[in-house]
Order: structure tokens, then sequence, then C-alpha cells
């Protein structure tokens, strides 16, 4: 007959206790964390799966931060342009409206009649005064309040990063230096003053064709970047693109410059209708006028008021044009930017779509049902208390028992 020695009974009775008792401290911490293990080696075969599962969700992260903020800055971009754009349709609307059938300049007519003729001519020739009258002093003043305020929007920053200055953002994208002020007064005072050799002196057409053009070697008295007041990187078209990585296979394209056409057009027109050399319309001359009498200011080109009017609104006329098509232009500069934002808007919707399937993965593999655990909890507890109770009993057994 064949048995079990006491120690033998008592290290298995200790043995099963011990693997009871881990199994129970195993279960707590599956209860408490809702993890399987604290360890990845806990996961046994399944290990490779969920690190792999946990790296590609990582990468994903990594992307979904560089779309934060480049949806961040696109949408500050554009809140920018939004704005621009408002403050220059407030500069078209007081242009389209203005009343061209006055003079809009203070003081009385001054008439000229030839006195070696017979007949009496009473040519207007200019007027007493060289003041702008209030319509056109407030469109001037919009005017100059516009153009600080878009100046300081061209210079929107993402904290210390400026948007618009391409992939240059440590580089203020304009500055106003005063060179453009300055530039545009010697074009007007060319246009106005007809004493000057025609190689000097502008037309209005010549006047016009400076203020578009952007390039010295299209047009020597042209406007540049340089002048406007942009940066040198600006002004060299050396800016670069801005870029959002968005995968591991694709970078998505938002690049919004200060000098695109319709800003630096709407700077230039808002430059030029500030100008303190713009104003007067007409010439003014010093009372009791006599014929050959010198200015006391410039209006526009021409030997009569009528003339000067006609010159003077063919070139506000234009420089409303220009105020208008860089409007509409600046919607394609926003459309850009709307249909980057549109882009990189999908791909994190993507994924985020792949995150969850990622996570639900993760979950599969390393969570568990805690309900499940709780039941298995209550089950090993009674195990192991009937453990303990059998190891005490065995403790006490005496002769009298053991009988």
């Amino acid at each position: 007959m064949s048995g079990i020695s006491t120690l033998g009974a008592a290290l298995n009775r200790i043995n099963l206790i011990n693997v009871q008792t881990d199994q129970l401290n195993t279960l707590t911490y599956q209860l408490a964390s809702g993890k399987k293990t604290a360890k990845f080696t806990g996961l046994q075969t399944d290990v490779l799966t969920s690190k792999r599962a946990r790296a590609d969700f990582v990468a994903l992260d990594t992307y979904m931060n560089n779309i934060d903020h480049a949806e961040r800055r696109i949408s500050l971009t554009l809140k920018g342009i939004e704005e621009f754009q408002a403050q220059a349709e407030n500069l078209a609307n007081s242009l389209e409206t203005f009343n061209q059938q006055s003079v809009h300049q203070e003081g009385d007519v001054i008439y000229y009649d030839d006195p070696l003729t017979p007949e009496v001519e009473n040519i207007p020739v200019g007027m007493s005064s060289g003041d702008p009258d209030t319509a056109l002093k407030g469109i001037q003043d919009l005017a100059s309040n516009i153009f600080d305020f878009l100046g300081d929007l061209l210079n929107t920053k993402d904290t210390d990063r400026y948007l618009m200055s391409g992939a240059a953002t440590n580089e203020q994208p304009y500055k106003d230096t005063g060179t453009l002020d300055t530039a545009i007064s010697s074009l007007i005072g060319r246009w106005k003053d007809e004493t000057l050799p025609a190689a000097q002196n502008l037309t209005n057409n010549e006047l016009l064709s400076a203020v578009k053009s952007r390039s010295s070697s299209q047009d020597t008295n042209a406007i540049t970047d340089t002048i406007v007041g942009y940066s040198p990187v600006l002004s060299s078209n050396n800016a670069g693109d801005v870029f959002v990585r968005v995968d591991e296979r694709s970078e998505i394209e938002y690049t919004t410059l200060a000098n695109e056409q319709p800003f630096r057009d709407l700077m230039v027109a808002a430059a030029f209708i500030k100008n303190e050399s713009f104003a007067p319309i007409a010439d003014a001359y010093a009372e009791p006028y006599t014929a050959g009498d010198p200015t006391t200011a410039d209006g526009a080109p021409g030997a009569t008021t009528d003339e000067q009017k006609d010159n003077f609104f063919e070139v506000f006329n234009e420089l409303t044009r220009m105020v208008n098509k860089a409007l509409d232009d600046m919607d394609s500069v926003r459309f850009k930017l709307e249909n980057a934002r549109a882009r990189i808007a999908e791909t994190k919707q993507s994924h985020q779509n792949s995150q969850a399937i990622l996570q639900t993965s993760i979950d599969d593999i390393e969570n568990v049902d805690v309900d499940e655990v709780a039941l298995k909890i209550n089950t090993l507890q009674i195990q192991l208390e009937a453990s303990y109770r059998v190891t005490a009993n065995a403790q006490q057994l005496s002769l009298v028992n053991f009988i």
C-alpha cells in the first residue's frame, strides 16, 4: 500500500496556496487596471501584434499633431485674409460711391480770360484753394487707416511664426519703411508737373503702368516689392513653400505669401489714394489771379479744370478697378487655402478611423472583461479560503482526532 507523506501533503498544499495567491494578485491587478498584464511579455504570443499596433497608433498621432498645427495656422491665415478683404471692401465701396460730378475741392473756381481777344472766354483753369473737400478727404483718411491695418494683417503670427512669409517663418514679411509713400509721391509729382521734359513727365497710362508693374525690367518706374516694404526673401521670390506631412508618403502645401498679387495691389492702391500729393484735383492759385501766375498746389495735368478732372478720375477709376480686381483675386487665395484645409481634414478623418481600428485591436489583445475577472476573483477567493481551512485543520491534527 502506497501513501503520501505528511511533508509531501503539506508542500502540495503550500504550492496550491501560492498558485492561487498569484492568480488572485493577477486578477486583482486586472480588475484595477483593466489590463491583462503590466508587462508586454505577459501577452505571450500576442506581444508582437500589440507592439505593432501601438507603433502604428503613435505614428498616426505624430501625423495628427502635424495636422493640428497646420489646421490652426490655416485658420489664423484665413481669418487674417478675411479681415483684410473686409477692410478692402470698405475702401472699394467708398471709391465706388464717390460722386464724380463735382470738383471735390474747396475754394472758388479761377477763370482765365485771354486779354488779347475781344471775346470773354471765362475758361476755368483752377481753384482758389488746394484743399480737398470733405468727401475726398474722407476717402483719403479711410485709405490711410486701412493701409496701416492691412500691413498688420500681413504680419499675422502663430506664436512666433509669421504665417505669410512662406518657409521663412522667422522673417517679418512686411514693414512700412516709407519707401512706398516716397515713390508714389515722386510718381504723382512727375504726373502733375507739366513743365517737365517728356522723358520725365508721366501720362496717365505711364503713371498707371508704374503703379501696376512690379519689375523694373518691365517698367523703369515700377513699384517693386522692395519699395512696397516686403522682406528681402519675399522680394527675391526665395521664401519657399509651406507643407504639412500628413502621412508617410504625402505632404500638402498651404503656402500664402504677403506679396501675392491681390495683397500687393491693395497695399499699393491704398498707399496711392492716401498720399498727400494725390489731391488736389485741379490746380490751385492765389487770388487775385493773373494769367501765368504759379500754382500754389498742382492738380492733375490739363489746361482747364475739366481736363484736370477728367485726368484725375481716369486714374482714380483705374485704381478703383485695381482694388475690385484684387478683391476678386483674393477669393482665389482663400479657395486655395480652403482646398488645402479640406484635404487635410479628410486625411485627419482617415487617421482617426485608423486609430479607432488600431485601438480596438490593442484593446482586444491587452484588455480584460472586468465582469469576468470579478467573477473569477470571487471563485478564487472561495477556493483560497477552502485551502486555508484545509491547511489549518491539517496543522491541528492529533492522535485522538486522527483515530
